[in-house]
């Protein structure tokens, strides 16, 4: 995976006011790091993954999501302190967004710069990817299947309510939203068990 050291990058994205920092965690295959990413005010953090964003009039991250002071964690070389990295999309796995930042604007609203969407119905799912397994919501279109929803243009596909279940040890990472690299599945499968997090979500309604 290449890291790449982008400090004019940066600097123009924290000096935009446009713009709103996004804590996050990016897994790949080799390394998982955490730090800052940036979206503009009011887009979803799946938009940029997808797409990419404007900082200062500049058109930016269509290849490349850029963090800010980051914490890289690999298990040749441990944990490494980095101002800023460049992380190319095609290595991701997923990205988490942690529970510090702003929710992530719901797959069942309007997205509100770009276009109004059909509203969406939830769909448990699980995806295997290499070394993770991740459980959590889908969104789709009421005729939709799971087929359906991962064979899409999108290279990023966005879950809520996650628990991810590492493969070697016994942790479970839980996100409120999390983007899929769909290049990385392995497969797909709509889940009989609800996740923790959506039997707490239905006691409370």
């Amino acid at each position: 995976m290449a890291l790449q050291l982008s400090p004019r990058a940066s600097d123009v994205l924290v000096n935009d006011a446009k713009l709103k920092q996004v804590k996050v965690l990016i897994c790949t295959e080799t390394c998982t790091l955490s730090g800052y990413t940036y979206c503009m005010n009011r887009q979803r953090l799946s938009d940029v993954l997808n797409q990419s964003l404007i900082a200062n009039s500049m058109s930016m991250g269509k290849d490349f999501v850029l963090l800010t002071n980051v914490e890289v964690f690999s298990p040749n070389r441990g944990k490494e302190l980095i101002a800023s990295v460049s992380v190319r999309k095609s290595n991701i796995l997923f990205v988490g967004e942690e529970s510090e930042c702003q929710p992530e604007i719901s797959e069942i609203k309007d997205r509100p710069n770009v276009y109004p969407v059909r509203e969406k119905t939830p769909m448990a799912a699980e995806i295997r990817m290499p070394s993770y397994i991740i459980k959590g919501q889908m969104y789709a279109e009421m005729w939709q299947q799971m087929l359906d929803v991962v064979d899409r243009a999108d290279k990023f596909l966005p879950l809520t309510n996650v628990e991810i279940y590492p493969m070697l040890d016994n942790t479970v990472l839980t996100f409120d939203f999390v983007a899929v690299n769909r290049d990385k599945i392995i497969y797909a499968c709509e889940s009989s068990e609800p996740t923790e997090a959506t039997l707490w979500q239905k006691n409370l309604s």
